[in-house]
């Protein structure tokens, strides 16, 4: 049996549709998260939880721009939703001696999406935290804020050109249990020379596709133009003058224990 899970982040004003698999081994379920079903929900919250926007203005054109800003909160930046603590300690308890994640983490991972295997690992980044709190939007950056931790010649963008904080270095090889909370949840090894290995899937099936993540280098944020925000599944755009590597994002569910 299959669980569906109907998570609301009020705070953010989004909706997230988690399937968590009753088995380690990968899941093939019917594909709730799709655009459709998400507008549908974001329309719902959006209608609740915007009183002054209802107020303004009832109109269509409102409803579209109120929708348009719930899909763009429902972004890496806004994952502070965590699948370990819905339903998580009983599935992790027969997942083949894995602990559970809390909170939520995030893999920035590389590699040919079509692939079950391969090596660069220890190119691999991971967020321990949602990086969404310490981010830095576009608009902001352009009107003169800073974070500390910015690095304006080597920098994250997530979908809606939000700056985001670094990934750490390298992802610490291990057993994860990982998932693109779309319909495959499985495990995920990397050994110490970087190689890595799903049990089953491919890497696109473990990722989360409305999460975009690219990290730009030898160029500058005040280069970031169009092409924003991106469709779940789309290309991150390219920033003029700079190096552009596209990263997969991956969340850690589980782990097994050194």
């Amino acid at each position: 049996m299959t669980v569906i899970i109907l998570v609301l982040t009020i705070v953010s004003s989004t909706a997230f549709i988690v399937t968590v698999p009753s088995s380690i081994s990968s899941t093939k379920t019917n594909l709730l998260t799709n655009n459709k079903h998400i507008n549908s929900i974001h329309h719902k919250i959006v209608l609740a939880a915007s009183e002054s926007d209802e107020e303004k203005d009832n109109d269509e054109s409102q409803l579209a721009s109120n929708m348009r800003r719930a899909l763009l909160a429902s972004t890496l930046t806004a994952v502070t939703y965590n699948i370990a603590t819905v339903g998580l300690p009983a599935y992790a308890a027969r997942s083949n001696g894995y602990e559970k994640v809390s909170p939520l983490q995030f893999i920035a991972a590389t590699g040919d999406p079509d692939a079950s295997s391969g090596s660069g690992a220890n190119s691999w980044g991971i967020w321990k935290t949602d990086p969404g709190p310490l981010g830095l939007p576009m608009r902001a950056y352009k009107a003169g804020n800073t974070k500390p931790w910015l690095d304006e010649s080597d920098f994250f963008l997530d979908e809606n050109a939000i700056i985001m904080p670094p990934p750490q270095y390298p992802l610490p090889a291990g057993k994860y249990l990982v998932t693109g909370a779309r319909t495959t949840t499985t495990g995920l090894t990397i050994d110490k020379e970087g190689n890595w290995k799903l049990d089953e899937g491919k890497l696109l099936d473990v990722t989360h596709l409305p999460c975009r993540a690219a990290r730009y280098k030898d160029g500058s944020p005040s280069s970031v133009k169009g092409g924003f925000p991106v469709a779940p599944g789309g290309i991150m755009p390219d920033v003029s003058g700079t190096n552009k590597q596209i990263y997969s994002v991956v969340f850690i569910i589980g782990k097994q224990p050194e």
